[in-house]
């Protein structure tokens, strides 16, 4: 039986969730994130109810965040 080697998968999910949990921690710090995309600032959105996340305005980016409550 062949051995599947995940680990390049791992290390790319891997550095893609320390990516965005930097843009998450500078934004929440008050510093200014442009989106990648179109050099829009990116926003933090924290719902009691409904979608949290990170967003453009145009939408190119979306970060989706779950809160526990």
């Amino acid at each position: 039986m062949t051995k599947i080697d995940f680990s390049q998968i791992n290390k790319t999910a891997a550095d893609s969730f320390n990516q965005q949990r930097n843009v998450i921690k500078r934004i929440a710090k008050g510093q200014t994130v442009l989106c990648e995309a179109c050099d829009k600032p990116l926003t933090l959105t924290v719902l009691s109810e409904g979608e949290s996340g990170v967003q453009c305005s145009k939408g190119c980016t979306q970060i989706n965040l779950e809160l526990e409550q």
